[in-house]
């Protein structure tokens, strides 16, 4: 991922953060089909220099079919994003100086996947995935509220898998090259913006 000085974040516990903000992540390998990318909500944890990754999969699917314990793999988070117009600058309306933008933040991490058929693996995964989403409800919903039976037979049809992350890098094109005056500007109109996703990326820029 092509990132100048100015965009990167300032250390990985950025880019930890905007992972475990936003699991559902694009993972991208190299099949029998050639190139695929799947969407899958992933657990990050902390471990060794850049954290791992655990996932699932459905045991037919073709990331585990066609991928072998090493095989790499990228996977690319993604915050909401948001259209800039020119028009909403104020420095830039002086200036001339103006073009189209699009304002987002990025984690794209890269390491070797590793799949595991341990029940106790998978349950404790699916549990610890479900908290991350649920713990904020006023009545969270966990595994323990679904029929036991129900989980089993669920679990039994799917294979766990983790990538120790090897290589972590990440992006917030969030408008930091603009004045503070036009961002502050652009806070206020993605703030009036029909699109929710606009109204987070408002609330993510630093005027």
């Amino acid at each position: 991922m092509y990132t100048q000085p100015l965009f990167q974040p300032e250390d990985s516990g950025e880019c930890h953060r905007l992972m475990r903000a936003y699991p559902l992540a694009t993972v991208v390998a190299t099949t029998e089909q050639g190139l695929e990318a799947n969407l899958l909500p992933l657990e990050w944890v902390a471990h060794g220099v850049c954290g791992q990754l655990k996932g699932h999969v459905a045991r037919a699917h073709t990331l585990h079919r066609s991928l072998r314990d090493g095989g790499q793999v990228l996977v690319v988070f993604q915050s909401p994003n948001a259209y800039i117009s020119p028009r909403w600058y104020v420095s830039g309306q002086r200036s001339g100086r103006l073009a189209p933008s699009w304002n987002y933040a990025a984690v794209q991490a890269r390491g070797a996947i590793r799949f595991t058929d341990d029940s106790q693996w998978m349950h404790a995964h699916l549990q610890a995935l479900t908290r991350s989403q649920e713990e904020r409800r006023t009545l969270p919903w966990s595994l323990q509220d679904a029929s036991p039976s129900f989980v089993e037979d669920a679990a039994r049809r799917l294979v766990g898998f983790e990538i120790d992350i090897e290589h972590l890098s990440g992006k917030r094109f969030l408008s930091q090259q603009r004045t503070a005056e036009d961002r502050h500007s652009l806070v206020k109109h993605l703030l009036l913006e029909p699109a929710g996703a606009a109204r987070d990326v408002g609330a993510m820029i630093v005027p």
